[in-house]
């Protein structure tokens, strides 16, 4: 009976929204794909398209944006995955571009429903910290399509074209967002050209505001809340 309980509190952990997006987004940056080795990436890019997935039906969004994002997700997962076996440019610039499409839609519908939920609950904490992430993915993606687009957009240590695969490349460009979005600019990567400079700064005042607005909007409604009902 107690392992019933266990099992039963365990399904209602895994199938509360938000829960396992956060869960593998966090996998997916610790173990984003710096490692080369033959089965390394593909066990990344089943973590990517499960992320994928739950991005879509995790998660409380209308059913438009549902729809939008299941047409973006699935040439993003066929692609990435022909990509993964061909390794042609092709495949990979059309992999990041559904695949940014994709994030852009589903990080600002996260954001619309938790800044205009009415209450501040444990779920719409753990949909701020997704819709975190999911920025920072969004412009490592970004960032990487922009360095195919037009080469040399970004110096790797002190390198304008490093001799990295694309992988490592897509490694860098996500640690490099991160990095960006939390606004502590170590330097090691630094943007070069105007497109990528203009993305940086973006992304830069993102991370900036992204934080105060939320807070300022948590503030207003707990406060609203407590002077509505204030506690005898």
């Amino acid at each position: 009976m107690e392992f019933m309980r266990a099992i039963q509190r365990f399904k209602q952990y895994v199938l509360a929204p938000y829960n396992s997006l956060l869960i593998i987004l966090l996998l997916l940056f610790v173990f984003r794909p710096f490692f080369t080795a033959v089965f390394y990436p593909a066990i990344w890019k089943f973590f990517l398209t499960l992320g994928l997935l739950l991005a879509i039906f995790d998660i409380h969004h209308r059913k438009w944006v549902k729809i939008i994002a299941t047409i973006l997700a699935i040439p993003a997962i066929i692609f990435s995955w022909l990509f993964l076996i061909l390794h042609t440019s092709f495949f990979e610039v059309l992999t990041i571009s559904f695949t940014t499409a994709f994030l852009l839609i589903c990080t600002c519908s996260i954001i619309y429903d938790v800044v205009l939920r009415a209450r501040v609950t444990l779920e719409t904490l753990k949909g701020v910290i997704s819709a975190y992430f999911l920025f920072a993915f969004l412009f490592g993606y970004m960032y990487t399509l922009i360095e195919l687009i037009v080469p040399g957009s970004f110096s790797i240590d002190g390198m304008t074209h490093p001799d990295l695969s694309i992988l490592d490349y897509f490694s860098k460009m996500f640690y490099f967002s991160f990095v960006t979005l939390l606004t502590i600019g170590y330097g090691d990567i630094v943007a070069v050209k105007e497109l990528s400079q203009t993305a940086v700064v973006i992304e830069g005042v993102i991370g900036q505001f992204y934080v105060a607005i939320l807070v300022a909007r948590i503030v207003a409604v707990y406060s609203f809340y407590s002077h509505k009902h204030p506690s005898n």
